[in-house]
Parts: structure tokens; C-alpha cells; sequence
């Protein structure tokens, strides 16, 4: 995988995330993944990669009685939706 293949695949995942968990200020800088919640004092999570720290912020969702936003609007054409 060369560089600009990495930085793609982040900018993917930060893309995801992002649009998974609206609520959650979600960053990436060396090396590490965070995400931020707004709050007195705020709540903040830290992972090594993007599948780590969207199972902590679907974990968070699912405490505190929040939803999951779907990542696509329209159900596209799979064998899973047949």
C-alpha cells in the first residue's frame, strides 16, 4: 500500500465515521483516532484504528439511547437486500 493509498483509506474512514456519528467531533493525528462528544466536561474517546473507535462510539450511542445514522439513505442493489 503505497502513501497516498493510506491517506485515502483515512480520509475514507474519517468520512464514514463522521457521517455515522454526526454528534462526535472525530479526528485523526499521529497515528491515533479520537472523537469528542460535546458536554461539561466533554467526553472523549481513543482508538488505534477507525473499527476500534467506531465500536466505542456505537457503544456510547447505545447507552446513552442515541440512534446510528445510516451511511447511505437508499438501499442500493445487493445480494444482501435480496
Amino acid at each position: 500500500m503505497t502513501p497516498d493509498d493510506e491517506t485515502r483509506e483515512r480520509q475514507r474512514a474519517l468520512d464514514l465515521l463522521r457521517t455515522a456519528f454526526p454528534d462526535y467531533r472525530i479526528v485523526y493525528s499521529a497515528g491515533r483516532w479520537a472523537a469528542a462528544a460535546a458536554g461539561d466536561p466533554p467526553t472523549a474517546w481513543f482508538a488505534e484504528t477507525p473499527a476500534s473507535l467506531c465500536g466505542q462510539l456505537f457503544t456510547a450511542q447505545l447507552r446513552s439511547g442515541g440512534t446510528i445514522t445510516p451511511l447511505h439513505s437508499v438501499e442500493r442493489d445487493s445480494q444482501c437486500a435480496r
